[in-house]
């Protein structure tokens, strides 16, 4: 009986042959496609709750979902945009009051002067609209990778997988990538990623991290990517 290849002589293969890679990923997407619906389509609280329904409030409810979960940026955004609807209002708003309102996210006091400062910036800096490209959203206060890739592909319609926790979780046990780094990842899957895959890969991807593929104890006995997964391969039971 021939020996099990290691999990290193399968990343070898992989790193030497990014065709196969893509391929995989081609039929990957194909299963969560017809598994998961996309946020449109649910009663998603995000998109309930009005989170992304102006460009303004997509791009502080983002700055908001930092290491939070959904419940809590809810409960922060909501009385938020009760309060403020443009970069204007939002930058008049006095601190104290900002900070009080946003305090169910996580580092609140901090997102307080970054969202004070973005706000600043998209004034006297881009007259009061919001940069439309990778360049100049990396230069805001506030916002890293996560956030551009979320507002390129759903608020600017330039498709692009962001990647947070979950999709790196599910990334990395799929063997898709092999890497810690938020950034580098994002990297790897975006070039990866067939295009007619890309608009909707992070619904779904996320989806599936945290019903699914949970971070400590995946559920793989009802997982449908059992067979194209190096985490399942290297810790089934024989």
């Amino acid at each position: 009986m021939p020996a099990t290849p290691s999990r290193s002589q399968n990343t070898s293969r992989r790193a030497a042959a990014p065709v196969a890679a893509k391929r995989d990923l081609d039929a990957i997407y194909g299963i969560l496609s017809k598994t998961y619906t996309t946020f449109d389509e649910t009663d998603d609280p995000w998109m309930t709750n009005g989170l992304s329904s102006t460009p303004f409030k997509s791009l502080v409810s983002v700055c908001l979902s930092t290491m939070t979960i959904t419940k809590r940026v809810v409960n922060a955004a909501v009385p938020l945009y009760e309060k403020v609807s443009t970069f204007e209002e939002l930058r008049d708003l006095p601190d104290d009051e900002l900070r009080r309102i946003i305090k169910p996210v996580a580092h609140y006091n901090r997102k307080t002067k970054n969202l004070k400062e973005m706000a600043r910036q998209i004034i006297e800096d881009y007259d009061g609209n919001i940069p439309d490209n990778r360049d100049d959203l990396i230069k805001l206060q506030g916002v890293g990778r996560k956030c551009v890739d979320i507002l390129m592909n759903f608020t600017f319609s330039q498709d692009s997988i962001a990647v947070d926790r979950h999709v790196l979780r599910v990334m990395n046990r799929l063997g898709v990538v092999e890497t810690t780094s938020a950034k580098q990842a994002a990297d790897l899957i975006n070039a990866q990623t067939p295009a007619r895959h890309k608009r909707h890969a992070h619904e779904w991807l996320i989806q599936h991290g945290m019903k699914i593929c949970v971070a400590r104890t995946p559920k793989c006995a009802d997982c449908p990517l059992t067979k194209h997964c190096d985490w399942y391969a290297d810790h089934r039971t024989a």
